[in-house]
């Protein structure tokens, strides 16, 4: 028995090796790569270019590249962009709109920063706003300037957004940070939701993560969905909110069932907790 086992054991430990090595001899050739690390080339400034036409909208497509929106004393909007040297990044102006495209092939693994991120980097000049739409695989997004319009659409990477008028996100694994909205719609698979204010409307769906809100003013009617995760709220208007959880506890502290706007709470495993 223990012979038999022991052979069992080899065979594993042979096809682990193989797979490792199949997996190491792909990665070297530069068909997969792994986010943060690149096994034969260093991230470096691939393309850098300033822009002064009238812009009104953002528009970024990307596979890998972490996004940075940040604002300067600065004249014109600047681009830059760090990636392998082989990427071949384009962007130009049409229709008053910035487009960003960087496609590549999709890497695998942990960032752990040992040649740098693969990164898009917007700087544009102080007091000026943008529609922001950007479409990615695997990408952080992190916009320290107050934005118009907002559509996220990736598929993994954290997000954090200032403040913005409209805002709808679509992620499947990761944690949106947002400061305040106007209308508000996220959907996310995995990942914790902070937002500090919402002053219209909000719809949220999330599958695991919890929801913090510290502030909500509605002008409509409203929902929060989420299957395993805490829900926090803070101060509010006049609402009515109908909170329901099979398992977890519910407080509200203020509820007014003769409000105009209901808000409509929902969790299957979760405190709901509303400290207006």
């Amino acid at each position: 028995m223990n012979s038999a086992l022991n052979i069992i054991k080899i065979i594993l430990l042979a096809f682990i090796a193989v797979a490792l090595t199949i997996v190491l001899i792909v990665l070297l050739n530069g068909k997969i790569k792994i986010k943060g690390i690149d096994l034969y080339e260093k991230t470096e400034l691939v393309y850098e270019n300033n822009f002064t036409e009238e812009i009104s909208n953002l528009n970024i497509i990307t596979t890998n590249n972490d996004v940075k929106i940040e604002e300067k004393e600065v004249e014109a909007i600047e681009v830059r962009i760090y990636d392998r040297k082989d990427a071949k990044p384009e962007a130009y102006v049409e229709n008053n709109t910035l487009y960003i495209n960087n496609k590549d092939e999709v890497r695998i693994g942990f960032s752990f920063g040992i040649n740098g991120s693969s990164r898009i980097v917007i700087t544009v000049p102080k007091n000026t706003t943008y529609n922001l739409d950007v479409e990615g695989t695997s990408s952080d997004i992190d916009s320290l300037i107050n934005l118009k319009d907002v559509n996220i659409n990736v598929v993994s990477g954290d997000i954090n957004l200032k403040d913005s008028l409209d805002t709808v996100i679509k992620t499947t694994s990761g944690d949106v940070e947002l400061g305040t909205t106007n209308k508000l719609s996220i959907n996310t698979k995995s990942g914790d939701v902070d937002i500090n204010s919402v002053n219209s409307k909000l719809t949220i769906e999330v599958i695991s993560g919890d929801i913090n809100i510290n502030k909500v003013n509605l002008t409509k009617d409203s929902t929060i969905k989420t299957i395993s995760g805490d829900v926090t709220i803070g101060t509010t208007n006049r609402i009515y909110v109908d909170a329901h959880t099979v398992s977890g506890d519910i407080k509200v502290n203020t509820n007014d069932r003769k409000s105009d706007y209901e808000l409509k709470i929902n969790t299957t495993s979760g405190d709901i907790k509303v400290n207006n």
